[in-house]
């Protein structure tokens, strides 16, 4: 599959956002010299086309939260059942939907902050959870 560069585009009525992937993390070496990865976070950040405002939606890793981590593919976000593939147009929309729903201003300059596991507890997300057994 050919890796994408640069910001994606996504059109929500008549206003256009561009968004990226990212991921971070923390690292040391051990003792025997390999490095040892830790804090692993994954990011989509959001922008409207003509607009000073910037959405950092974060997915830090933790207890019962796994992102991105050389196991898990770039842009996986996991707790408990549910999955989401931050690389999917639907899942950014439905972060987008959900931040503007609480209060996101894109027009406002500066960069806005919101953890990812609680946009994912809204109604917008059980599209993407598994159906029970």
């Amino acid at each position: 599959m050919k890796q994408r560069k640069g910001a994606r585009m996504l059109v929500v009525d008549q206003a256009t956002y561009r968004w990226t992937n990212s991921h971070s993390h923390h690292a040391e070496l051990a003792a025997d010299g390999t490095p040892l990865y830790h804090d692993c976070t994954e990011h989509v950040t959001i922008r409207r086309d003509g607009t000073p405002g910037r959405l950092d939606v974060v997915f830090a890793s933790g207890p019962g939260r796994l992102v991105s981590n050389g196991i898990l593919h770039t842009g996986a976000a996991v707790r408990g059942d549910d999955y989401l593939n931050l690389n999917r147009p639907g899942v950014v929309r439905a972060l987008l939907d959900e931040a503007l729903g609480r209060g996101w201003q894109p027009s406002a300059p500066g960069r806005a902050e919101l953890d990812g596991w609680t946009l994912i507890d809204t109604p917008r997300f059980h599209r993407f959870r598994p159906d029970p057994v």
